[in-house]
């Protein structure tokens, strides 16, 4: 029951902050996709490195 009550919050959280600060929500985002392109191209360059 927890479980439900905790996704519900994080929504109406999530919902509230995108419309309250979107330039703050849209800095997390591209913060987020930058770090996982980083951890792709760094993948990519340990992959060629270590197949001949």
């Amino acid at each position: 029951m927890i479980k439900k009550y905790l996704k519900w919050g994080s929504i109406a959280f999530l919902v509230w902050y995108v419309v309250n600060r979107p330039d703050g929500a849209a800095g997390v985002v591209q913060g987020t996709l930058n770090g996982l392109g980083g951890a792709a191209d760094s993948l990519s360059t340990f992959m060629t490195s270590a197949i001949p």
